[in-house]
């Protein structure tokens, strides 16, 4: 008889296993054996994507039973959400509700979807215990723009948006947030967009688009990158410690610097490419 050395490993390794695959698999372990038939209940990483299912329906179904099933006592630390197509919104409410409410601490929400601007409640932006929160759709613009309400996540330290449309104060209420990637986006409805945040210590924009001015209030911002932005100008705080910026060798690629921003770099990277 072979020995099943898989099913004597403990928990904590196996549930980090179970967490590089989504959970669709995790609940399918339940067959090995009577050692993995509540496993997948114990986890606190949770991993959905619509992926294996033949219709966001059947995953919603899916999800659904999972959250109703898991052990409700284990506090849910990690949660990866993916769709492939537009999800329902009060299907991504039930989510992020279980989620905040188990004081999840880093959030992965992405989707395939091109018309995805209407999945996304506003509750998803709000958490008292989130830390770290990254997001990745087709162009959307967040749902608490549309009142001008900021992201409201006092606890998170670290915020990546890809793939997104933004406006208005988003940033205020982040009170701790110490690193921020902004990766293909654009702004609209302003001409001025301020990115107001007491702590934050490091700072990328990547492929920006719109020609306007940004305000960077942030104190203790010490790294920032720059790369194939194109913004009128940005001002970013004196305490500047590095720069790295990279860019085209285009007319209309430049970003305008203030004179007096830069009297405390100790690092200056420059990357040049053509057109």
């Amino acid at each position: 008889m072979v020995e099943d050395r898989l099913s004597s490993l403990p928990d904590e390794l196996i549930h980090k296993i179970l967490f590089c695959y989504d959970m669709k698999f995790a609940v399918q372990t339940c067959l090995l054996s009577s050692r993995w038939k509540l496993v997948w209940t114990l986890l606190p990483c949770l991993y959905f994507s619509s992926r294996e299912f033949r219709t966001l329906h059947k995953f919603a179904e899916f999800v659904t039973h999972v959250l109703s099933h898991r052990n409700h006592q284990i506090e849910v630390s990690s949660v990866k959400l993916h769709f492939y197509g537009a999800a329902n919104k009060d299907f991504v409410r039930k989510i992020a509700n279980y989620a905040f409410s188990h004081n999840v601490q880093e959030l992965t929400v992405s989707s395939s979807c091109s018309n995805s601007r209407k999945v996304y409640p506003s509750c998803l932006f709000r958490s008292q215990s989130l830390k770290h929160f990254t997001m990745t759709c087709n162009y959307m613009q967040l749902c608490t723009t549309k009142t001008g309400a900021p992201l409201d996540f006092p606890s998170l330290t670290t915020l990546n948006l890809s793939y997104i449309t933004l406006s208005g104060d988003l940033f205020s209420k982040c009170v701790n947030l110490k690193n921020l990637t902004l990766e293909w986006f654009t702004i609209k409805d302003v001409e001025v967009f301020d990115i107001i945040t007491p702590r934050l210590s490091n700072l990328m924009l990547i492929h920006g688009r719109r020609s306007i001015t940004i305000n960077v209030n942030a104190p203790r911002l010490e790294n920032l990158t720059i790369s194939n932005c194109y913004f009128s100008s940005l001002n970013a705080p004196p305490g500047l410690s590095s720069l790295c910026y990279t860019f085209q060798l285009s007319p209309c690629s430049f970003v305008r610097f203030s004179n007096d921003q830069f009297h405390s770099l100790n690092e200056v990277t420059i990357c040049l490419s053509d057109c």
